[in-house]
């Protein structure tokens, strides 16, 4: 076992050896579990009447929590229904580098911080009749920090405009007024 980078060697019998993931979190790392009210916090074997309510409960849950949420991975079964289904922490895995992105150094891009940590948290839903979703595993602990509730508004999962404030951001936009005076007359 490689203390430093959590990972398992595993040799074989001709002598070279497989790095493996250990899914356990490591104990010298700090790891950071989400506060909020129990009947908000998913549990193993919890139904769902639709993708869209298990969505929308996630989100309320990371909402109160102080996390953002992104939509994972998901399988589809023949007559495409979705049969898995993975909704996750906003930070999870690392971000790939493109390849264009490293070769061609005339080319401008806006510079963004990479918010990506590694984290595991997430759900994961299982189809276990007709439209009904089961969550079948759940990883609550983050390993990074959570945003304090005054901030949790701006989180990208939780930004939320209006169908009126579209249409007057959409009316200042045609009569040439920027985003930010469009915003100071909302």
């Amino acid at each position: 076992m490689d203390p430093i980078n959590n990972i398992q060697m595993h040799m074989s019998p001709g002598g070279f050896s497989t790095p493996k993931k250990n899914t356990t979190i490591p104990l010298f790392s700090s790891s950071f579990t989400p506060e909020c009210d129990e009947h908000l916090k998913p549990k193993v074997g919890m139904t769902f009447e639709g993708l869209e309510a298990v969505e929308k409960f996630y989100k309320a849950y990371a909402h109160q929590s102080g996390f953002g949420v992104r939509i994972g991975q998901q399988k589809k079964i023949e007559n495409k229904v979705v049969r898995t289904k993975r909704f996750m922490c906003s930070r999870e895995g690392f971000k790939s580098k493109d390849i264009k992105e490293i070769n061609d150094p005339l080319r401008k891009r806006r510079k963004q911080t990479d918010t990506r940590c590694g984290c595991d948290a997430h759900i994961f839903v299982r189809l276990c009749g007709e439209n009904t979703y089961k969550i079948d595993s759940w990883i609550e602990h983050h390993v990074h920090g959570l945003v304090s509730p005054d901030k949790r508004h701006l989180i990208r999962s939780n930004r939320r405009v209006s169908e009126r404030a579209k249409n007057t951001l959409y009316t200042c936009h045609k009569a040439s007024i920027g985003t930010s005076q469009a915003y100071r007359l909302l």
